[in-house]
Formats: structure tokens, sequence, C-alpha cells
């Protein structure tokens, strides 16, 4: 193999090596469900309140608090509990929570090392629940879309993944065109030699 072909052969590699890098370093944990899980409404408000992620959070500089979502008054805040990808943090005894909607705000560092932000709400029904029919479902299990967790970046879960796809066809881009300039140099060299 010539050399050239052998240095094309070898940016290639670390090309694609570097596009199969770049969405597993875009994956910060998500939240896959809770309890209340995101968008639920409930009877009452929790003793405890759960967050399960798509991967394992470290243990350490996590915080959990939550907030009542029309005035953003924190009703309470901690360091949560880590098991396995739940985290959880019981609920005060002095918290008196009635019916309303509330936010369960996270900070994490995910199984990825990186520090990521993100919150989920629900509701406590309390007496608007005789009101509601029976059959409605919770908000936000209908498929009804939720605003997206963002992390440290700004950036949401579509996001990266659009960045990452991005960065994976310039990649592939740059690959064609350096085999492409290989293969014009060689063609170049034999024209000459035959010369």
């Amino acid at each position: 193999m010539p050399l050239p072909l052998r240095r094309t052969v070898a940016t290639l590699g670390a090309l694609g090596l570097a596009a199969l890098a770049t969405p597993a370093a875009l994956a910060h944990d998500v939240v896959l469900g809770g309890n209340p899980a995101d968008g639920e409404t409930v009877e009452q408000f929790p003793e405890e309140v759960v967050l399960e992620f798509s991967g394992i959070p470290k243990e350490g500089f996590n915080t959990l608090a939550v907030s009542a979502a029309d005035s953003g008054e924190v009703l309470f805040t901690g360091e949560p509990t880590v098991e396995g990808r739940n985290v959880s943090l019981r609920v005060p005894q002095e918290v008196d929570a009635g019916p309303g909607e509330y936010r369960i705000g996270f900070q994490i560092t995910s199984s990825d090392g990186h520090s990521t932000r993100g919150m989920t709400t629900f509701t406590v029904a309390g007496d608007a629940a005789a009101t509601q029919p029976q059959d409605a479902p919770a908000e936000g299990t209908d498929g009804a879309s939720r605003p997206e967790q963002v992390d440290e970046t700004g950036m949401s879960a579509g996001a990266k993944i659009a960045v990452a796809a991005v960065a994976v066809l310039a990649l592939a881009a740059a690959a064609v065109a350096a085999v492409a300039k290989s293969r014009r140099r060689d063609n170049l060299r034999g024209t000459l030699d035959e010369q």
C-alpha cells in the first residue's frame, strides 16, 4: 500500500473513532421516570421524591429542590440518596404543601462525570381531583409535549443528537475529500512517471 494511501486510511480511522465518540460525549444522563413522574397528577403531596436517570449518577455534588410552580418559592432542598439509577429525597415533616403545581429541580453528577441540571413537574390535585373525569389522562402522560431537559451547556438531548449528527456528517465529508485528494495525487504521480 503506497504511503499516501496508508496515511489516508489512518486519517479515516481516526475520524471514524472521533465520530463514534461524539454522541457518547454528549450523552449526559436524563430523567426516565420518577415518583411522582414528570407531569403526573397525584392526590396528595408525596412523602419522598424520586427521580430515575438513564445512567448511574456519581455520589456527591447532587441536589434536589422542590418549589411551587406559581410563586417559585423553594419548599425544601437537600442532597439526595443515590441508589443505582435512582436519586431520592425525603420530604421534611414541616413541609405542608397543598394542591397546586410543583417543580422538582435537580443538579447531579452524571455517570459521564459532567454536571447535569434539569427539572420535572407534578401536580397535587387535592379537592380538584373530584371535579376531574376519572378517565382523563394525567398531564404529560398522553404524549403531550413537555419542556425538554437541559444540562449545564443549555442544550436539550435532542439538540445534542443534532449536533452529533452534524459532526458525524462533517467528518464523513472530510474523509471523502481526503480520499479524493489522495487519488488525484496518485493519478498525477502515475501520469508523471509515465512521461
